[in-house]
Parts: structure tokens; C-alpha cells; sequence
């Protein structure tokens, strides 16, 4: 049996609800600037621009945060982590067999745990978008599904 786990970050802003606030946002700026410009002051206007222009890169990048995913495949052979902002960017295939899950504390008290999926030498962290106690759940759940390495639970 296959197990899909979708791990995304919780966003207050919903992605539909982008164009609404740069849009609120822009709008002042771009009323105060036909005022100057209908009374005869181009200055304002390059300053206009650039300030538009930051401020539709800063919600570019919101937006490709907001779409970002992570998805944990667990099948009875192996664990698939694929990694993406929309489309999948990063893609992780392991043995399951050979596959322990981790929950590894911080080196500074105030930074978050980590969950860490080991193979070997290898070491993935993952659901780094998470809260600390949504991340100790996943763990125990991975935990369930994966077990102790060379000792696969059946699903």
C-alpha cells in the first residue's frame, strides 16, 4: 500500500487573493502620481515606477512561495521526496529498506527542530516549513510508515 503525504506552508494569504492587495497597494501611488504629473511634475514619476516595480518582484516571489510543495511517497520498496514551487524541481528516490526518519534538535535553542530522512551517508531534511509540533507529528507518522532501518514495517 502507497501512503502520499503533501506538505505545504500555512499561508494567511490565499494565491487568488494576490492581484487584490498589489493592487490596493498600487493604487494610491498611482493616483499621487497623475496628480503630479497633471500639475506638471514629472519627478515624481521614475520613483513611481521603481517603487511599482519592487513591488510586483516582491509579490512574484510570494506567489512562487505560496505554491510551494513538498510530497513524501511511501511504498512498500520506496520513500520519493519531490520537491517544487508548481512543478516539481527536485526529485529524491530511496530505499525504503535502508531509510530511517529522524527528528534532530537545534543547535541554538531558539531555531526549530529538524526532520531528517537518512539513507546511508545521505541526509535529506525535509517539511522545513512546518511548526515544530507539526513536525513532531509527521515524524511519528513517517516513523510508523518507514521503522528502523533494515527493518521495514509492513504497511
Amino acid at each position: 500500500m502507497t501512503h502520499r503525504i503533501e506538505i505545504a506552508p500555512n499561508n494567511s494569504l490565499p494565491l487568488n487573493g494576490l492581484p487584490l492587495v498589489f493592487s490596493l497597494l498600487a493604487l494610491p501611488v498611482v493616483i499621487i502620481t497623475c496628480l503630479c504629473l497633471l500639475l506638471g511634475y514629472w519627478f515624481p514619476l521614475p520613483f513611481a515606477v521603481i517603487e511599482l516595480a519592487g513591488l510586483a518582484w516582491a509579490f512574484q516571489l510570494c506567489q512562487k512561495n505560496l505554491q510551494y510543495r513538498e510530497l513524501i511517497t511511501v511504498s512498500p520498496d520506496h520513500v520519493v521526496i519531490e520537491r517544487g514551487s508548481g512543478k516539481i524541481e527536485d526529485r529524491i528516490k530511496l530505499s525504503r529498506h535502508w531509510s530511517t526518519v529522524e527528528l534532530e534538535p537545534p543547535a541554538d535553542r531558539l531555531k526549530p527542530n529538524k526532520l531528517v530522512l537518512r539513507t546511508g551517508m545521505q541526509t535529506y531534511v525535509v517539511a522545513s516549513c512546518l511548526t515544530d509540533s507539526e513536525r513532531i507529528g509527521l515524524w511519528e507518522r513517517l516513523h510508523d510508515l518507514i521503522g528502523p532501518a533494515c527493518c521495514t514495517p509492513s504497511i
